[in-house]
């Protein structure tokens, strides 16, 4: 009896380890910054004029502007950044509906907070708020204390050249943090600033990309990291100066500094990241199953113009995109925060569900 059995569990598991996941892109906006927004999901596949799968919102949740944030599998939950609302609020990564979060750090120090990270081996959270970048404990919740902080770049002495940061990644492969920011003086060059992990207070940042080679243009602020091809994803535009911006996605390589062209650019008509005056590139998550980029579009007071359009993560040109979700029946607002790439199936270590 006991053989039987055996033999037949261990192509079940091997079935079961080898299914492709479930997963669902996670959007939220900011809004008006006094009426509660909802996250709304969507499935990776989707495409054209769709409802959410699901939503998650309510009193319950907390929720006021859910901009952004990251899934991490370890623990299979989702941390939010609640940009006016000062906290950043962790769920399941199914969650759905009106419910708690399973904890939420709302300490004073978050601030206004905009993108998040987090490095599982040192068990730690990153987040860019208002001026600077700061980190916790991974788990911290309440009123829970910094651990450590790179001081805003505008104090007398500063050498960090931080401003207004904005998109966030920790960069595995290099132990180090890369964010999004603008110099400090007109024409507030943008330029993506990076930093060892350990960095605390007055510390320069270990590499600088600036420099009209790298084509970030007029503004930079979305950001993503593929930690296994090592490459950085950023979301850039350039004002035309007639009511109109050429928004692209720059990939670079997770070491690159100084005045350096992009390895690979997304852009041009074809790609849907034309956009009217007051459109821009709200955030950019990669889907490491399909390999694919999501990248959400938003207009201020245009909720017509909000859309989420998917490519290829080796995309490059004037490629037009593999999936658009936009439409009313998506129920977006007109100010898309960052999608955010999530699975909604656990496998441990072992092959169990």
């Amino acid at each position: 009896m006991l053989r039987p059995m055996r033999l037949l569990f261990v192509p079940v598991l091997a079935i079961a380890a080898n299914a492709p996941l479930h997963a669902d892109i996670l959007i939220g906006s900011w809004g008006d910054g006094s009426t509660p927004q909802i996250m709304r999901a969507f499935a990776d596949s989707a495409n054209g004029n769709v409802a959410p799968l699901r939503q998650l919102g309510g009193p319950s949740t907390g929720f006021l502007t859910p901009v952004g944030g990251v899934y991490e599998p370890v623990e299979g939950v989702v941390y939010v950044a609640d940009f006016y609302g000062q906290a950043i609020r962790v769920f399941p990564a199914a969650a759905g509906g009106d419910v708690a979060p399973k904890r939420a750090l709302t300490s004073p120090y978050v601030g206004q907070v905009r993108s998040i990270a987090i490095d599982v081996a040192h068990d730690e959270m990153f987040f860019t708020s208002t001026c600077c970048v700061w980190t916790f404990d991974r788990t911290a919740s309440g009123n829970g204390f910094f651990k450590r902080y790179v001081q805003w770049g505008g104090l007398s002495g500063s050498v960090t050249q931080q401003n207004s940061p904005n998109g966030l990644v920790y960069l595995s492969a290099t132990d180090q943090l890369a964010e999004t920011d603008t110099d400090s003086a007109a024409p507030y060059t943008p330029k993506v600033l990076v930093f060892d992990r350990t960095a605390s207070g007055n510390t320069a940042p270990a590499r600088v990309i600036t420099g009209a080679s790298t084509q970030l243009g007029s503004y930079a602020g979305a950001l993503a990291y593929d930690a296994p091809s090592r490459k950085l994803f950023v979301g850039a535009y350039t004002d035309n100066g007639a009511s109109s911006h050429s928004a692209r996605v720059l990939v670079f390589d997770d070491t690159a500094n100084g005045n350096v062209a992009p390895l690979r650019v997304i852009g041009g008509a074809n790609t849907g990241l034309e956009l009217s005056g007051s459109g821009s590139i709200g955030g950019i998550a990669i889907d490491p199953q399909r390999q694919r980029l999501i990248v959400s579009i938003y207009d201020y007071g245009i909720a017509a113009n909000s859309k989420l359009l998917v490519f290829d993560m080796a995309a490059n040109g004037n490629v037009p995109p593999l999936q658009a979700i936009a439409g009313a029946q998506t129920g977006f607002a007109s100010s898309l925060g960052a999608p955010i790439w999530v699975s909604t199936e656990r496998i441990f270590g072992d092959g169990f569900e």
